[in-house]
């Protein structure tokens, strides 16, 4: 009977199958390795792609800023024009209310029968001081005062006698209030008295 020694064939098997083994975790390393190096890249690839799209963003924001900036100033602007405009309007306005009460109080005061000496603005009042041929002439005087769309009420303050020439004549004061300015609405009508 032969007798084969088969112990160094199942070891060089043993051997070539442990190799095989260390060959194979080897290749499925290096496999991994590429795997996690092609991943790797590919993430810088999307963090570069992004940081240039970051960068643009942020050059594009900038110009926006600017033009926010630029908004924000003409806004400034504007409103600091429409306040001088408001302060201009306003002052043409009160610069217009003497001469349209001088106007209206000389074409109410009948020149043959009252002189006037001085009229004083104080706000939304008027004090006319004046000399009248007589007391009915200082009241109806008061009476076209009152009818007039400009002044709401005239108040008689003093009536005293002068002599003027040899004339016996009557000095006056009147506090006038004043309703209606030059650019408002118009007043709502008087009402009349019974």
């Amino acid at each position: 009977m032969i007798r084969i020694n088969l112990l160094p064939i199942r070891q060089i098997k043993k051997i070539a199958k442990s190799r095989n083994e260390v060959i194979g975790l080897f290749i499925g390393f290096l496999v991994l390795l590429l795997v996690i190096g092609a991943v790797a890249y590919s993430q810088v690839q999307k963090v570069e792609s992004l940081k240039g799209e970051i960068a643009s963003l942020k050059k594009e924001k900038a110009k926006y800023d600017k033009v926010i900036k630029q908004i924000a100033k003409i806004k400034k602007e504007k409103k600091l024009l429409e306040t001088k405009l408001k302060v201009i309007k306003n002052l043409k306005v009160s610069s217009q209310v003497p001469v349209r009460v001088i106007n209206e109080i000389a074409q109410l005061t009948p020149a043959t029968r009252i002189w006037l000496q001085s009229l004083k603005f104080s706000g939304k009042n008027l004090v006319i001081a004046g000399t009248a041929l007589d007391n009915e002439t200082i009241a109806q005087y008061m009476l076209s005062i009152d009818k007039s769309p400009y002044f709401a009420k005239a108040e008689l303050k003093k009536s005293s006698g002068k002599k003027v020439g040899g004339q016996n004549l009557k000095s006056f004061g009147l506090n006038v209030s004043i309703q209606k300015l030059p650019g408002q609405a118009k007043p709502a009508p008087k009402k009349k008295k019974k």
